[in-house]
């Protein structure tokens, strides 16, 4: 039997690329032949000719879905946790079936999301930083490994300054409040994370997720306002769209507790830039911690960049070596599926 024809741009690792391989003929595309992003032209001619064509973050407009159709294309997939390069619209008004990874880097973002929370809460990464910038460090030794048996072991410095003093402190998360804003594959990991591991409370606040599963992760589904005013911490989980773009304002962050703490690993584009800036500046809440901005690279004369009580990452929390396995994992699945002429298990039913 003759083998179908994929061209593939998403990365898919072992054992997964061999199966695929055993099973199809696939064509590298994209940024998986290029290296780079291609243009709409070029992604277009790549992919002619081929019945199924997935890809990683290229963007994928109606003229490539009208001229892949065209050409045999029977099943567009991206490999991605959101499909938000491909024109929704067009695949649905050409009844071409789109499949996704769903949930691919969940457990990476929702780890990393702990990561940043201890991070600010424990001052961890401003005392590392302040450590390896010779700060707080004693004289140089001789010999760095003799120690003196009767020295008792604190970190203070002869003036009297000590890190212990300057970053130690913070808050515990057992008994505390996070407030999760969105509850997707990752909001659900973070939610039931922070619950079962850490013993927090946890409300979440998604009008579109039925009480019903936000309880049954152990979570309390609330009101805007209650998750704003009665959280210790509050996460976003949102993905980005009309409605949700500038979202987090200065409305929201003014109902926040002066002593709460404001964590984004979803977009920075959910969040209203100067209203953070505004609510650090003014005191409205205690700390932010973000892996994404704005502008990526962030400029250096970025305002958030030299604050004490603000931890930035640079977008590292969906990049766990784990996540091309599950992603890889669900890309076979569904290749043969097809293969199999049985219908598609993860299909994108938005359209706006």
């Amino acid at each position: 039997m003759k083998k179908i024809k994929v061209a593939l741009s998403s990365a898919v690792v072992e054992p997964y690329r061999k199966k695929l391989e055993a099973l199809c003929d696939i064509t590298p595309v994209g940024r998986a032949l290029l290296g780079r992003k291609p243009t709409e032209e070029e992604l277009l001619q790549q992919c002619m000719g081929h019945d199924i064509v997935y890809i990683s973050d290229e963007v994928v407009t109606d003229k490539c879905i009208k001229a892949w159709q065209q050409s045999g294309m029977r099943l567009l997939g991206c490999g991605r946790g959101t499909p938000v390069n491909v024109d929704w619209k067009a695949v649905h008004e050409r009844n071409i079936p789109l499949v996704y990874t769903p949930g691919r880097n969940a457990n990476s973002v929702s780890e990393f999301t702990f990561g940043l929370i201890l991070g600010l809460v424990r001052r961890i990464a401003a005392d590392s930083h302040a450590l390896r910038s010779g700060r707080y460090l004693g004289p140089s030794k001789k010999n760095v490994l003799e120690l003196d048996p009767q020295q008792d072991v604190v970190w203070f410095m002869p003036d009297g300054s000590s890190p212990m003093l300057e970053y130690g402190g913070g808050f515990e998360l057992y008994g505390r409040t996070l407030g999760l804003i969105g509850f997707g594959a990752i909001g659900r990991r973070v939610g039931h994370t922070a619950k079962e591991g850490f013993g927090m409370h946890v409300q979440v606040y998604d009008p579109y997720c039925p009480a019903e599963a936000i309880e049954s992760c152990g979570c309390e589904k609330a009101e805007l306002s209650q998750v704003l005013s009665t959280s210790d911490i509050v996460s976003v989980h949102l993905p980005v769209n009309a409605e949700t773009r500038g979202i987090f304002d200065a409305s929201w962050f003014a109902q926040m507790k002066s002593t709460a703490l404001f964590i984004n690993t979803a977009r920075a584009s959910v969040v209203d830039q100067k209203a953070l800036i505004d609510a650090l500046d003014q005191k409205k809440i205690a700390g932010a911690a973000m892996d994404v901005m704005w502008q990526e690279p962030a400029p250096q004369n970025h305002p958030l960049l030299d604050r004490d009580n603000v931890l930035i990452t640079s977008h590292l929390a969906g990049m766990s070596c784990d996540v091309d396995r599950w992603q890889s994992e669900m890309i076979y699945d569904e290749i043969e599926r097809f293969v199999q002429g049985q219908p598609p298990l993860r299909i994108w039913t938005r359209t706006e």
